[in-house]
């Protein structure tokens, strides 16, 4: 068994960027992201495209402030009959980015300049076509729009000419059906996204032993390895469990799950009944606070009343009883017009 190192993690932002390289691991296999086209891309082109020919492509962009790109996920494939170069850039991102059109277009524009330069293209070559996916895992709907000209004023049609034309395919995991894995289980980017969207500590055993069942084949090691790596990152976030080491195998982390599990969920219910008793006292607050200001109201408004109009009658009293606290409030301001009490409550 491979040597498992701990690798501690300080901070949320340090678990976000430990779960994106765990992403980036996983889709630098061939197999995820052919799983990817075919299963949730879709193109209708896709029968031209040979997979066997899948690899990755490492860019060198010059810009310091671009320097960390995900090169790793920069892949080019055969289409059709000819060297026809299809590029897939893969973004990640776990929260919403409105200007993500934009951050696409800078990308591609680094990535057309890398592949002039690296490939010596020269006047009347024509550059490859490139596919930028936006993989998005978090809770909310996406809003941003998918094309750049979504994002400029159209402020005279004269200017349309000169609108840059660009969009992004989204992949938003959670409008993926919640039982994609099991109806599409040769497909691993169904795995991972079940995966991420487990709600409860049985779901996710669950799914990691279907995972399991699909990954047994000796030839997917490297593969199952990603994907424990990946796991091992993720539950850190989940559990926020930083001491959990880095496996190599997912009969590790299965085996780790068994063992924690019991003590996880406990850990859940307790923080979700010191949640609940949050939220009831702060409602419980909230509410006393109103019944106080209703009855101070209450009692201004039958004083000022018997003031003005002598001693109340028992009808008057119960229908300021049963008013709310806005009506009260109504009903001391007009008291200083209505003539009578029966205006005054009418």
């Amino acid at each position: 068994m491979a040597k498992k190192t701990v690798k501690p993690i300080s901070n949320d932002a340090e678990d976000s960027m430990s779960h994106d390289t765990g992403y980036k691991l996983l889709f630098s296999h061939p197999r995820l992201v052919q799983d990817l086209i075919t299963g949730f891309v879709q193109p209708q082109w896709q029968d031209s495209i040979d997979f066997k020919t899948l690899e990755p492509v490492k860019a060198s962009f010059a810009t310091d402030d671009l320097r960390q790109r995900h090169d790793d996920c920069i892949w080019r494939m055969k289409f059709k009959d000819t060297w026809l170069y299809l590029y897939l850039l893969l973004e990640f991102q776990s929260s919403e980015d409105y200007f993500m059109a934009n951050r696409v277009m800078t990308y591609l524009g680094l990535l057309y300049q890398d592949i002039i330069r690296s490939q010596l293209l020269k006047k009347g070559d024509l550059l490859p076509p490139v596919l930028p996916i936006v993989i998005y895992n978090g809770a909310s709907n996406w809003s941003g729009p998918v094309e750049i000209a979504s994002l400029i004023n159209p402020i005279h049609p004269a200017l349309q000419a000169y609108t840059p034309q660009l969009s992004y395919f989204l992949l938003q995991e959670r409008a993926t059906p919640k039982d994609y894995s099991q109806t599409h289980p040769t497909n691993l980017v169904g795995h991972l996204i079940a995966l991420e969207q487990c709600a409860t500590s049985d779901d996710l055993q669950n799914q990691l032993q279907l995972l399991q069942q699909q990954l047994k084949a000796a030839r997917y090691q490297p593969i199952r390895r990603s994907f424990a790596i990946w796991l091992s990152r993720l539950l850190r976030v989940k559990f926020k469990a930083e001491s959990i080491p880095e496996y190599q195998e997912l009969t590790e982390v299965n085996a780790m799950l068994a063992e924690r599990l019991t003590d996880w969920t406990l850990q859940w219910k307790k923080e979700g009944e010191e949640i609940g008793e949050k939220r009831g006292e702060k409602r419980g607050v909230k509410r006393g606070e109103k019944i106080g200001q209703k009855k101070e109201a209450l009692r201004l408004l039958i004083r000022l009343s018997q003031l003005k109009y002598g001693e109340l009658p028992d009808w008057a009293v119960q229908n300021m009883e049963q008013a709310d606290l806005q009506q009260l409030e109504n009903w001391a301001e007009r008291i200083l017009t209505a003539e009578s009490l029966e205006a005054l409550m009418t």
